[in-house]
């Protein structure tokens, strides 16, 4: 895990993802490559971007990780593979936002789950800020609450994500307080 304070380092975005710095640039370039993004098929995604991504076990308190091989300078992923799948997909979202947010100031990536769940670390903030808006965007979100179900289980199994990753964008979008 990188602990870079936001003071110290100016953010870069590396010239390869100048285009894609938004989830939702990353949403726009999975349906111009032809993938599913309602929910948005992560792992397709990331191999798009160039990110190998890898299943293994892990210890529990790791999610992921997100490395540059020194000899290839190719991405590597790698998802705890005992986690649930919808945190799975979450850590993909996570490792990915590293990648297009981060990358110019670390080569290197370790989710602990302790660090999801605090703001402890301004990237870490970001990532997951990054990935809750990949994996549910706002318009998505917002009509299925309006148009299907207001209920958390519902729209955890739609967007395949926790049902905390549902309440926290729940809240984020102000939805809080509107039987969730």
């Amino acid at each position: 895990m990188a602990f870079i304070r936001k003071g110290m380092v100016k953010e870069r975005k590396l010239p390869e993802f100048e285009e894609l710095s938004t989830p939702e640039d990353l949403i726009k370039l999975a349906e111009s490559k032809g993938l599913d993004t309602n929910p948005i098929n992560i792992s397709e995604l990331a191999q798009e971007l160039g990110v190998t991504v890898r299943f293994e076990p892990l210890e529990d308190e790791v999610s992921g990780s997100l490395v540059k091989e020194k000899r290839s300078g190719a991405w590597v992923m790698t998802v705890n593979s005992l986690h649930h799948p919808h945190r799975q997909r979450f850590t993909i979202a996570h490792e990915l936002a590293h990648r297009i947010c981060h990358a110019a100031n670390s080569d290197n990536f370790e989710d602990k789950t302790f660090f999801r769940n605090g703001d402890s670390n301004w990237m870490e903030a970001e990532a997951n800020q990054f990935a809750a808006a990949l994996l549910m965007p706002e318009n998505s979100f917002v009509n299925y609450i309006d148009n299907v179900s207001a209920k958390v289980e519902d729209l955890a199994n739609y967007f395949q994500v926790s049902s905390m990753a549902v309440r926290v964008r729940a809240r984020v979008l102000g939805y809080e307080g509107h039987n969730l």
